[in-house]
């Protein structure tokens, strides 16, 4: 499975090398202390930095002055993520329930925010070392966890049951020091959301039907085996 794994990722890179000035374009990301992940190494962002080949078209800012409704703040505590008594004595590994390392997106706009939202989580919390895109759903008076996506939302898309489409960027941790990532689109089906196809990876867009078949069979086999969307 490793090794066709890596044949498949290999043929993708010849394929999109082919064509540098078209396949390729650059992002300029705002100051951010969170670790980011390049293709091949792991980069703290002190400064400024670019990236190859990202899909990002959402604020993906963490807010420093508070969140702007009290709700979201409510949210946090219930879904039992963060410490509403935290403070710097605290020494269990715990994150206190702070827009600096949340926040919150709608995806069901048949229901309100406190029954169905997108909670994007920062990197570090609870000592998890990755960003991650958690989806929660109100069942019965109670917030349940629908899916969790270790990475971070690209794109919402509006559809015709009010249901969004979700582009998410996947992380796959290949280990020593290396990482890629995975566009990848989510569509809501029977209660969850689903796989449906892969987009990219941070070489570039997957272009043509074939490769993006081939891609999308090879990187879902990979976000199963390591449950990278759960």
């Amino acid at each position: 499975m490793r090794k066709y794994f890596l044949l498949i990722s290999l043929l993708l890179f010849l394929y999109s090398c082919k064509d540098d000035s078209k396949n390729v374009g650059k992002i300029t990301y705002p100051k951010d202390k969170e670790t980011q992940h390049t293709h091949n190494s792991q980069t703290d962002l002190e400064g400024n930095i670019e990236y190859v080949g990202d899909t990002v078209e959402v604020e993906m800012r963490f807010a420093k002055q508070g969140f702007d409704k009290a709700i979201y703040y409510n949210l946090l505590v219930e879904t039992n993520i963060c410490n509403p008594q935290y403070s710097d004595t605290v020494t269990d590994g715990s994150s206190p329930c702070s827009s600096k390392f949340f926040k919150f997106y709608p995806y069901n706009h048949n229901r309100p925010i406190e029954d169905a939202f997108l909670l994007q989580v920062r990197a570090g919390v609870n000592k998890y070392p990755y960003r991650r895109l958690l989806i929660f759903v109100r069942e019965k008076g109670n917030l349940v966890l629908m899916n969790g996506i270790i990475g971070y939302l690209v794109k919402r898309i509006p559809q015709e049951n009010k249901v969004d489409d979700l582009i998410v960027a996947v992380f796959d941790d290949l280990g020593n020091d290396k990482f890629d990532r995975y566009d990848v689109l989510l569509r809501y089906k029977d209660g969850k959301y689903h796989f449906i196809e892969a987009i990219g990876d941070l070489v570039g867009e997957f272009k043509t039907k074939d490769l993006k078949e081939r891609a999308s069979k090879a990187i879902h086999e990979r976000i199963l085996e390591k449950n990278l969307i759960f």
